[in-house]
């Protein structure tokens, strides 16, 4: 699940202030089982998060630890103890959105986490519901960096096109999804985008994840 984390919370990177710097190694390296770098990396949430608590990129990164946390809960049989962590997650997620709305470095991070959620969600009315929340996002981040999209790394263009074939499908906006991943066959061509993007068209039952596909 959150090994698609990986590399769509990459493309945060280009936003101005750089914070994801600061955690984002130790986070990922959480995300692979290192329980000191998570809490490493939540030290650093929690220092900056005193210092202004209407940081909207440590509120947004703390969402997504909160979330990866959710999974040890489910995964150690606390069904409450991981809906309630679930419900702080969401909650810091939505507050980043709503304190800055037009910053990618909580944008793609936000999008990110929703669409990983709606990979183990066993209800499709609250994956398709997540997902859409996850599109909307892609798509205003998207639209920031489309002056300079064509100058982007192709690792770069592929998480924010696949991040937006994969949150629309989910979401049930089949023909949303297809121009984005038929985009994907035109302009990165030859690439584990691209193949990725050409299985789901044949094949619109495979759920199989469509980005990160150059992470590691």
């Amino acid at each position: 699940m959150w090994r698609a984390l990986f590399g769509i919370t990459i493309v945060a990177g280009i936003a101005a202030e750089r914070f994801d710097y600061q955690v984002r190694d130790d986070m990922f390296r959480a995300f692979g089982g290192n329980e000191a770098a998570f809490k490493n990396a939540m030290s650093i949430i929690d220092e900056r998060l005193s210092a202004n608590p209407d940081d909207a990129e440590a509120l947004v990164w703390r969402g997504a630890g909160r979330y990866w946390k959710t999974g040890q809960e489910f995964g150690a049989g606390d069904v409450a103890g991981g809906r309630a962590l679930a419900a702080t997650a969401m909650a810091d997620l939505d507050r980043a959105f709503a304190l800055q709305p037009d910053n990618i470095g909580v944008l793609i991070p936000r999008a990110a986490v929703l669409l990983a959620v709606t990979r183990n969600q066993p209800e499709p009315a609250r994956a398709s519901d997540l997902a859409a929340r996850a599109a909307v996002n892609f798509e205003s981040a998207l639209a920031r960096r489309q002056p300079v999209f064509d100058q982007l790394g192709r690792h770069n263009r592929g998480e924010y096109l696949s991040g937006l074939a994969e949150s629309w499908a989910i979401a049930g906006d089949r023909d949303k999804s297809e121009a984005y991943l038929r985009r994907i066959l035109a302009e990165l061509p030859s690439s584990p985008y691209a193949e990725r993007a050409a299985a789901k068209l044949a094949n619109w039952s495979d759920r199989r994840p469509l980005n990160c596909q150059t992470c590691h």
